[in-house]
């Protein structure tokens, strides 16, 4: 059954990043967020009050807010700033490092401890998102040479670093509250945060929020967006619930398989598509790999 929700949750991945490219064409990409964020969280707090309600918070789950909001709110901004500093090939190879990250930090913090078969699983996962980043005609090591060099490879380092500490912080607030609680918590409350910096953004120069122009079809990326990330929460926390964090993450890649063909498809990115096809079947076998082993 996880492996039907990540798969939910990693489809779902996929049509908020495509819907999100579409927002920030219109406005600013921490608003847009901001703004996603703000609609899956009412959708969700529907979901939750149809199925009864909120439960009663217990000491537990305030020790697990403040533990993930922070992570998860330096994730976003980072990956805000390496996106602003540098090209995204130099960027999503690195977001690889999140599987790895999350299933090392699993056997450290949860005491999980995935097969030998998921470990070869989640570095074929690792490859392929590395594979699927890399520009067209450039060397395969680019990216990691650039990590002596370019502060947007230091951004996206930090950007996984700080997503992996929040995704470990999931399983203590899906137990205290449950799933689709936890869920409301995180769209809420990262978008409150991510608010408050807001002043910060503002402050650092003229136009980096990114108020819109256009707002009819800024509202309804960011609607569309919202949506989709209130579905793949959905996925993804019932999945966490259910087996190891690690496992979750090395399967919900795939998303980037989807990724890529709607950029392909929709978006008319026909750049590099042999490396982004091998970077997609890796990712393919890695999470098959986990999926029947783990």
């Amino acid at each position: 059954m996880w492996i039907l929700l990540t798969l939910v949750a990693a489809l779902a991945s996929a049509g908020t990043s495509l819907s999100l490219k579409r927002a920030v064409a219109h406005g600013g990409a921490i608003l847009s967020t901001i703004a996603a964020r703000l609609v899956a969280a009412a959708l969700l707090g529907a979901l939750v009050l149809a199925l009864g309600g909120l439960p009663e918070p217990s000491a537990e789950y305030w020790r697990a807010v403040g533990l993930v909001l922070v992570p998860e709110v330096l994730g976003t901004l980072f990956l805000t700033l390496a996106l602003r500093a540098g090209e995204l090939s130099l960027v999503q190879p690195l977001l690889g490092l999140l599987p790895p990250l999350v299933m090392a930090g699993g056997v450290v913090a949860l005491g999980e401890v995935p097969t030998w078969e998921a470990w070869v699983g989640v570095v074929l996962v690792t490859v392929g998102v590395y594979c699927v980043g890399l520009a067209p005609g450039a060397s395969a090591l680019d990216p990691l040479r650039a990590l002596s060099r370019e502060r947007a490879s230091w951004y996206a380092v930090a950007s996984a670093c700080a997503w992996s500490a929040a995704t470990l912080v999931h399983k203590r607030g899906i137990a205290a509250v449950g799933p689709f609680p936890w869920a409301v918590t995180l769209a809420l409350g990262t978008a409150l945060a991510l608010a408050a910096v807001l002043p910060l953004v503002a402050w650092s120069g003229p136009g980096r929020v990114g108020v819109p122009v256009r707002r009819a079809p800024w509202a309804l990326a960011v609607s569309l967006a919202g949506l989709t990330f209130a579905v793949q929460q959905v996925g993804l926390q019932q999945a966490f619930r259910l087996t190891q964090t690690g496992y979750v993450m090395a399967v919900s890649a795939t998303g980037i398989i989807v990724s890529t063909a709607l950029g392909i498809v929709i978006l008319r990115e026909r750049a590099a598509v042999r490396s982004r096809l091998a970077g997609a079947f890796l990712v393919c076998g890695g999470a098959m790999l986990v999926a029947v082993f783990g």
